[in-house]
C-alpha cells in the first residue's frame, strides 16, 4: 500500500476534506481565545467555568437523540444546521458580551456541535468504500489537524494587533465559509436509507465501542484540561510557550496521519489502535516526573499524537460495523460517551490537581490502559472486517 491511496476520491469527498480544513482553523481560534476574551471582560475562572460546563452538558444531552434524527432529516442538512447554530451562537458571544448570553451562546454552540460532528463523519464514510474508508478518514483529520495547528498559531500571534474580541469574531467570517463547503455536497441518503430502528443488536454493537470510548473520555478530562497549567506551575512556562507547544503537536500529527492507514494495512486497524493508544498510557503516567520542562514537553508531544493520531483509524473502523443510515447515531453514541465522560472527568480533575500533581497523570494512564484492554477483548478477532448486520 502507498500514498496512491490518496487519489481517486469523488469531488464531494474532496470538499468535505477541505471542511475538515476550515472547520478546525477557525474552531481552534475560537478554542485558544474564548478565555483570555472572557478574562478582558473581567470575568473569572468560575464564570468561564458555567459556559464551558453548560455548553458541554448541551452537547451531550442533543447527542442522545441527533443521531436518528439526523439520519431521517439527511446528514447534510443536519450539518448545515449544526454549524448555522454555532454561527448564531458565536453571534451571541460577540455582540452580548454579558454573562448570561455569554452562556445561551455556548449553549448553542453546543446544540450546534452535536448536530454537525456525527452527521459530518456519516456524510465523510457515504464518499467512499471499506477498503479505502481509513485513507479518507486519515486524510480529513489530517488536513484538519493542522487547520487546527494554523488556528492556534493565528489565535497566538493575532492579539499582538487586535483585541481578544476582535480576534473572537474573525470567527465569523470563518464560519460562513464551512456553510457554504456543506451546502456543496449531495445528500448520501435515500428516502429508504433513513427509517432507522434502535435494535438491539445494534446497540450491543454500538456499547462495544462507546465503553472503552468513555474511559478514555473519563481519563482525558481528569488530566487533560489542566495540563497547560500544570506546566505553568511545575516549570514557571509562559503562556505563548505552551501555545507554540500544541501548535507544534497538531502540525507533526497532522503529517503524521498520512503515514497511519499504511500501517494499519500493514498490521491491522485493531492492533494499531491498541499499541498507539497503549503506548500513551505509558508515557502520560511518566509525565509528572519529569525533571525538566523539555522533558516534559517532549513526552507530552509524543503522547498526543500516539493518542489522537489513531482517531481516523478507529473512525473508520467503527464505520465499518454500520450500514449507512446507522452510522450518525452511532457516531452520536459514540461522541455522548466521550463527552459526558470527559465533563465528569473535567470536575473529578479539578479537584485531584487541588491535592495532587502527580495523581491525575496515574489515573489518566490506568483509565487509557483499560479501554485499551476492553477494545482488544471486543475486537481482537475482527481487525478490518467488522460484522456483517443485517441487509448490509
Amino acid at each position: 500500500m502507498s500514498l496512491q491511496n490518496y487519489r481517486g476520491f469523488s469531488r464531494d469527498a474532496w470538499i468535505l476534506v477541505v471542511y475538515s480544513f476550515v472547520s478546525w482553523l477557525g474552531g481552534n481560534i475560537s478554542w485558544f481565545i474564548f478565555p483570555f476574551y472572557m478574562k478582558s471582560l473581567g470575568f473569572n475562572y468560575g464564570d468561564m467555568g458555567i459556559v464551558f460546563s453548560l455548553s458541554t452538558i448541551a452537547q451531550a444531552s442533543v447527542l442522545l437523540f441527533v443521531g436518528p434524527l439526523s439520519s431521517k432529516m439527511g446528514y447534510k442538512r443536519a450539518v448545515i444546521i449544526g454549524v448555522s447554530l454555532i454561527f448564531a451562537g458565536r453571534l451571541v458571544q460577540v455582540l452580548y458580551p454579558a454573562l448570561l448570553l455569554l452562556t445561551a451562546g455556548g449553549v448553542l454552540v453546543g446544540i450546534g456541535m452535536a448536530f454537525e460532528g456525527p452527521s459530518y463523519m456519516a456524510l465523510l464514510s457515504g464518499e467512499v468504500g471499506d477498503e479505502k474508508r481509513h485513507y479518507l478518514f486519515s486524510l480529513s483529520s489530517a488536513l484538519g489537524t493542522i487547520g487546527s495547528a494554523f488556528g492556534l498559531v493565528l489565535a497566538g500571534f493575532l492579539p499582538r494587533y487586535l483585541s481578544y474580541r476582535e480576534v473572537f469574531a474573525l470567527v465569523l467570517i470563518i464560519i460562513p465559509l464551512r456553510l457554504f463547503l456543506a451546502s456543496l455536497v449531495r445528500s448520501v441518503l435515500s428516502r429508504e436509507e433513513r427509517r432507522l430502528e434502535l435494535r438491539r443488536d445494534l446497540l450491543s454493537r454500538i456499547a462495544r465501542f462507546a465503553f472503552p470510548s468513555a474511559l478514555i473520555g473519563l481519563g482525558a478530562g481528569v488530566t487533560i484540561p489542566y495540563v497547560g497549567l500544570w506546566f505553568n506551575q511545575t516549570f514557571g512556562t509562559s503562556l505563548e510557550s505552551i501555545g507554540w507547544l500544541f501548535a507544534l503537536q497538531q502540525f507533526i500529527m497532522g503529517l503524521g496521519t498520512f503515514i497511519l492507514p499504511m500501517i494499519a494495512d500493514r498490521v491491522g486497524s485493531v492492533k494499531t489502535i491498541v499499541s498507539f493508544n497503549g503506548s500513551a498510557s505509558f508515557l502520560i503516567a511518566a509525565m509528572p516526573f519529569s525533571p525538566t520542562f523539555l522533558i516534559a514537553a517532549f513526552i507530552y508531544t509524543v503522547r498526543t499524537i500516539l493518542m489522537n493520531i489513531v482517531n481516523p483509524i478507529w473512525s473508520s473502523f467503527m464505520m465499518g460495523f454500520f450500514r449507512k443510515e446507522e452510522r450518525s447515531t452511532v457516531m452520536a453514541f459514540n461522541n455522548l460517551s466521550w463527552t459526558a465522560t470527559f465533563g465528569l472527568g473535567q470536575y473529578i480533575g479539578g479537584r485531584l490537581f487541588d491535592v495532587s500533581l502527580t495523581w491525575p497523570f496515574i489515573i489518566t494512564a490506568v483509565l487509557y490502559a483499560a479501554s485499551m484492554v476492553f477494545f482488544w477483548l471486543f475486537f481482537a478477532g475482527a481487525e478490518t472486517k467488522g460484522y456483517k448486520t443485517p441487509g448490509a
